[in-house]
């Protein structure tokens, strides 16, 4: 979770969503198929205050540069549904694909990475600590806000409704965090939600025995393409630091799909 000063860098463009009615052709693979879930927190030029949380900040020409090369490179952009058929099925709609994830729901996310994701016609998900939205605290996304990107391909996931830590959390509690954020989403922005990032990446068996209830993917911390044979509520992913170059991404998400 990042605390940052709130900035607005309001510039939006009104390209269509890519694949946003996909004719893809989905391919049956015999080996389990891998996807790179990336995961990504906040983008923007990082402010002298916020060194604590280096790490988490992307900075918006980076950003650019690695949603380009992607594109150039030839990925599809998965969203939740079509991530959790590629893993239930075992199919894929490209060779190349990525699900590019965003915890938290920074307002940067509307503000920065979403005018640059429109430009290139790319989806991407951000998981959304909805007790902030509720709350209406500053520097989150807005209701009104991510209605308007989900019009335009993006979607919106649940982070749990206070970003606890699970592992340590009573069981009636995490079932509270679980589903309320769930109720939350599903309610004020007419969407189904499949899919839980565990705050921290940190969890739990009464966590997975309680997601598995309500959620079809759960997205943790743990490093590397995601499979099946992870578990479907246990799915790795790839840090985006500061110091991923555009070239070194397309290094990390390269998978053995044949």
């Amino acid at each position: 979770m990042l605390n940052r000063p709130n900035q607005s860098t309001n510039n939006q463009q009104q390209n269509q969503t890519s694949q946003s009615k996909s004719t893809a052709k989905w391919k049956t693979y015999d080996d389990p198929v891998q996807i790179p879930i990336l995961m990504y927190h906040a983008v923007h030029v990082m402010d002298p205050s916020e060194t604590s949380n280096a790490n988490l900040i992307v900075a918006p020409d980076n950003f650019e540069a690695q949603i380009k090369a992607m594109v150039d490179a030839g990925y599809y952009f998965l969203t939740p549904e079509e991530t959790y058929k590629a893993f239930s099925e075992n199919v894929l709609p490209a060779k190349k694909v990525v699900w590019l994830t965003f915890d938290d729901g920074n307002e940067d996310f509307y503000t920065i990475a979403y005018p640059i994701l429109k430009k290139y016609k790319a989806k991407a998900t951000n998981n959304i600590i909805t007790g902030f939205v509720k709350k209406g605290n500053v520097g989150n996304l807005t209701v009104k806000q991510m209605k308007e990107m989900i019009a335009h391909g993006m979607s919106f996931q649940s982070h749990t409704v206070n970003h606890p830590d699970l592992s340590v959390t009573d069981k009636a509690t995490q079932k509270d965090e679980l589903t309320n954020s769930i109720d939350f989403l599903e309610d004020k922005l007419n969407t189904k939600v499949n899919t839980i990032a565990y705050p921290s990446g940190r969890y739990n068996q009464t966590t997975l025995d309680l997601a598995k209830k309500t959620y079809k993917l759960g997205l943790t911390t743990n490093e590397g393409l995601a499979s099946a044979n992870d578990g479907l509520l246990s799915l790795n992913r790839v840090r985006i630091l500061p110091t991923t170059t555009a070239k070194g991404l397309l290094s990390k998400i390269t998978t053995d799909n044949k």
